[in-house]
């Protein structure tokens, strides 16, 4: 192919007819594909001259602001791409959103091919959280990855997504050679089936999860009969429970996070005989099951171990005591919010948002804890029951010294702020850390989605 009739290609793609309206006329496709093919071979300096040409000539350019902002992104120029798309958010709203989702959507796609693998792990999951089956393709490389945190969390977006490519995806994956990669394939199935909008029509989900059930890997093995459990299978159900108590070492633990996902109450004397097992670790399991089993008999055992020795069980058990949605429960979590530990108090001030008793000054104490762990700990407790309420302290939580609570922060803010936390999110796409501004990208995009289905519904109706 000549580089001429290539260049037309990349501009139709650049272009293509439905941003034609937004300001890519034929006249300027030469130029536009100029520009990204500059950008594709990091000239950058080019792309952005090229984009400027064109933008002289049409203001309203789409494609051209797009790759202008990009090419000054990727030359360290951040605060005057952004500094850039704020003129065009002043002077031509009517392609700021769509201008900001390209923007997001090509910060990921370079972070895809970026040398750290966790920036390779932000990008896939961060496709995964936009929700946008058609960027799949996108991600399909991670499931070949050398490293298999990456390719775990292109599982995990894929079981997200969902859909019949997802689904066809995800059963060659679970031949992969890392145990830990084949956990999140049967977690993504199972979450796949329990969704509404997730297994494809006329897929039986329960054919697929039954070839997992004799995987090397203990965990597969446990999780995958919880799976065919949680969907109705009776058969997988006595085999779980038959299993489970003959299960030693490590694989104990696994027992009880497996009894957990089956949502069944005839799991709970098995898991309040655990609760008092020497291991404090199974103990932590088996209370943290027990806030997904939700049965009534679990409440005096999760209250007495809300006093447990070790603070991960007592974290555990106040989380669960808040999910069994007892009000006689709130008496044991005001105590706990003045424990020693600080994730246990914030465990407990969760609890108490589960049973309507509001506990943000426990939230905004954490946050201010020297322990990053604790921080972290605390935005994914607000990421859960916080709602709306909890942004002010989680955009103040954006300055955070640590990369890893900045990327709680702004998950946090994408999965609970709606419309109003894009422009709190926007200002993270500048943030130094190339995973923080990666995961920021996927949930600007988010919330762009989200409101573009909302305005199409309301004008549908």
């Amino acid at each position: 192919m000549s580089n001429k009739k290539g260049h037309l290609i990349v501009a139709w793609i650049v272009c293509g007819l439905s941003l034609l309206p937004l300001g890519c006329s034929r006249s300027s496709e030469k130029e536009i594909a100029q520009a990204e093919a500059a950008y594709q071979k990091k000239n950058f300096s080019r792309a952005v001259a090229l984009s400027e040409a064109v933008l002289q000539k049409e203001p309203a350019s789409l494609p051209a602001h797009r790759l202008k902002v990009l090419a000054s992104m990727a030359q360290g120029e951040i605060e005057g791409a952004f500094n850039d798309y704020n003129q065009v958010e002043k002077n031509h709203p009517e392609i700021a959103a769509a201008l900001l989702k390209e923007i997001s959507v090509g910060m990921i796609n370079n972070s895809l091919k970026h040398e750290n693998y966790f920036v390779r792990s932000a990008a896939v999951k961060a496709i995964g959280e936009m929700g946008d089956r058609s960027q799949i393709p996108l991600i399909i490389p991670g499931l070949k990855d050398p490293a298999p945190f990456v390719r775990f969390f292109t599982v995990e977006s894929l079981g997200q997504l969902g859909g019949p490519e997802a689904l066809k995806l995800l059963l060659a994956m679970g031949e992969d050679p890392d145990g830990m990669v084949r956990v999140a394939v049967v977690k993504s199935l199972d979450d796949m089936a329990a969704s509404k909008n997730g297994a494809p029509d006329g897929v039986d989900m329960n054919n697929i999860l039954a070839t997992l059930i004799d995987d090397t890997e203990p965990t597969v093995r446990l999780f995958a009969l919880a799976a065919l459990t949680r969907n109705g299978d009776e058969k997988a159900f006595s085999k779980i429970m038959e299993i489970v108590p003959k299960l030693e070492g490590p694989a104990r633990s696994a027992g009880a996070a497996a009894l957990g996902r089956t949502k069944r109450r005839e799991t709970a004397p098995l898991l309040i005989k655990m609760l008092s097992d020497p291991d404090a670790t199974l103990r932590m399991y088996a209370a943290e099951a027990m806030g997904e089993v939700v049965a009534p008999e679990s409440f005096a055992p999760l209250a007495e171990a809300i006093t447990d020795a070790d603070p991960a069980v007592r974290g555990a058990a106040a989380t669960s005591l808040g999910k069994l949605g007892d009000p006689k429960a709130i008496p044991f979590l005001d105590k706990a919010v003045n424990d020693p530990d600080p994730i246990v108090r914030v465990s407990a001030a969760e609890g108490l948002h589960r049973l309507g008793k509001r506990a943000m000054p426990i939230f905004e104490a954490a946050l201010g804890e020297s322990d990053y762990a604790v921080r972290h700990f605390t935005v994914g407790s607000l990421r859960k029951v916080g709602g709306k309420e909890a942004m002010p302290l989680l955009e103040k939580a954006l300055g955070d010294e640590a990369q890893r609570v900045r990327i709680a922060v702004v998950r946090a803010l994408g999965e609970v702020g709606g419309r109003e936390a894009i422009p709190i999110l926007k200002e993270s796409l500048k943030d130094p850390d190339s995973s923080v501004r990666t995961y920021a990208a996927g949930n600007v995009a988010r919330l762009l989605i989200q409101t573009e289905e909302r305005l199409a519904k309301k004008e549908g109706a």
